[in-house]
């Protein structure tokens, strides 16, 4: 990690400063400082870091372990095979379930390693607002909000729906792939109406007329300002459902295009420390849903956290291979464009290649290698390539 992280060292930025010479006179001078966002953020994520490896640690001695065949109590369960995530090794505990002192210990952990999802998704979300959006997107991107909405999510922002609240439950979304389809739509609305806003403040607005029946422009900045506010309280409310969706369209652009190294390095890192807490946090569902199985009349030890359900599951994640391949079909058109604009011909090897980067940014560690809660507990860690 410390040769990964070090090209932050030296991104620095210089700063006015005042140096006293030995006559006393007193000069300005440029000093080198660490980046601000790079001096606020890396450190915050090493010490997230160091939080969800002390956690893991702590969990030695433990009273569960796992085994890598066989099922839940018999007759409780599907068989490995016929289960969703069979090729995970399944969590076992004791035939009482686990002690009080057990349980107790295992639920302040899961709250440890929740704040540190919280957090690190938050880190995450600040340096992808600050990352701009690349010149090929905003000229493919329509430039009408309602273009980019869609006629029926255009129809539940300006309906009188009260709370952002009323407004998720009329979407009536189905699955994560809906719910991701909608926040991609919705942040390019939100693009495209900053944007317009940013244009019409500059002064780069149309010329206004004195004529009577033509809309007053001032009405029309208002309605989009308040268009603005709903939609991103939708967002907010979106994500906070789905706290583990992957990268939406925009921020995978973003990622993919991005040539600020500081940048890349601390989304990548909050990012990977945000799936890694998540996946403890499923692995933690798991084994209270088997000390449940195990021991109906123990006390209710549920691990409820958004976007987790009693068994460790996401929402619906037998939808993530669609929301990786949607993406990666919008992402392919895109570089595809960008690359017939940067040059006439290009090779079947260049085109691999960016294929491969655009898969890897989509496929987030959360959904692929998964984690086991306490490194000695774990008997063995799943293939690298488990789907």
């Amino acid at each position: 990690m410390d040769w990964l992280l070090s090209p932050a060292n030296y991104m620095v930025e210089l700063v006015p400063a005042k140096q006293n010479c030995a006559n006393g006179q007193a000069l300005e001078i440029m000093t080198p400082k660490t980046r601000a966002d790079i001096h606020v953020n890396l450190p915050a994520l090493q010490k997230l870091d160091s939080m969800l490896i002390d956690t893991l640690n702590s969990m030695v001695n433990t009273e569960f372990w796992y085994s890598e065949v066989g099922s839940r109590a018999e007759g409780r369960t599907k068989s490995a095979k016929e289960s969703k995530r069979w090729w995970l090794p399944l969590p076992q505990v004791p035939t009482n379930g686990l002690s009080d002192s057990g349980r107790k210990k295992l639920l302040n952990q899961s709250k440890v390693v929740y704040q540190v999802f919280k957090a690190a998704k938050s880190i995450n979300e600040t340096i992808l607002l600050e990352i701009p959006v690349p010149t090929i997107i905003k000229e493919a991107l329509p430039k009408s909000g309602k273009a980019n909405l869609g006629e029926e999510l255009y129809k539940v922002l300006t309906s009188e729906s009260n709370t952002a609240e009323e407004m998720l439950n009329s979407l009536n979304l189905q699955s994560e792939h809906c719910a991701l389809e909608t926040i991609n739509k919705l942040e390019a609305a939100v693009f495209a109406w900053k944007d317009r806003m940013t244009a019409q403040g500059g002064g780069k607005s149309p010329v206004r007329t004195s004529w009577s029946f033509v809309k007053d422009p001032m009405s029309e900045f208002e309605k989009m300002e308040s268009l603005l506010d709903r939609t991103e309280s939708l967002l907010q409310k979106l994500k906070s459902r789905y706290p583990n969706l992957p990268q939406t369209f925009l921020d995978c652009t973003k990622i993919q295009f991005g040539k600020d190294v500081g940048h890349a390095i601390l989304e990548a890192y909050s990012r990977v420390l945000g799936n890694l807490a998540f996946s403890i946090l499923s692995r933690i569902a798991d084994i209270m849903q088997e000390d449940s199985l195990t021991n109906p009349s123990s006390p209710a030890a549920t691990c409820c956290f958004p976007g987790i359900n009693s068994s460790g599951y996401v929402e619906t994640p037998v939808h993530a291979l669609h929301l990786r391949h949607s993406l990666i079909d919008q992402m392919s058109g895109v570089d595809v464009n960008y690359r017939k604009s940067d040059a006439s011909h290009v090779s079947d090897q260049e085109l691999s290649c960016s294929e491969g980067r655009t898969s890897s940014v989509i496929a987030t560690p959360s959904r692929g290698r998964v984690w086991c809660a306490g490194g000695d507990a774990c008997r063995s860690l799943p293939p690298t390539d488990s789907p």
